[in-house]
């Protein structure tokens, strides 16, 4: 489990590359274990959304979006976010997903940006957990 300093710095890094870019898709790989949210207010709250900002507190990351929703992301043990665009970048528990083509076997959950770029939720152990929740909420 990443511990309070690298999840700072995956908040950091993942900040820089994601805010200000649009969400135009969702893939989920593992429901409703990883990501347990409606199919519907996926739909209407997720897509289209424009990443705000990214945030943590304590080990969770706050990825806020201009829905005025909130993607809540926690790594748990083996999670790792990996972003896939104009460069590669990847947080959290190291494993070969980086190395390869994804999504690949431990991909939970993929974003897709309206630039083609891709935020991609991987675990290998499926302990971690990605759930959008109304702002005011978290």
């Amino acid at each position: 489990m990443p511990e309070l300093p690298e999840v700072e710095t995956i908040r950091a890094s993942l900040a820089r590359l994601v805010v200000g870019r649009q969400i135009v898709a969702s893939m989920v790989y593992d429901s409703p274990k990883s990501f347990p949210n409606d199919p519907a207010a996926v739909a209407h709250f997720l897509h289209g959304a424009t990443i705000t900002a990214v945030e943590r507190r304590a080990k969770v990351l706050l990825i806020r979006l201009s829905t005025n929703y909130t993607l809540v992301v926690h790594l748990k043990m083996t999670g790792q976010l990996l972003f896939v665009g104009e460069e590669r970048w990847g947080g959290g528990h190291p494993n070969d997903s980086f190395l390869h083509d994804l999504p690949d076997r431990l991909t939970r959950i993929a974003l897709t940006f309206a630039d083609g770029a891709h935020l991609y939720f991987n675990d290998l152990r499926k302990f971690g957990w990605m759930k959008l929740y109304p702002t005011p909420e978290v």
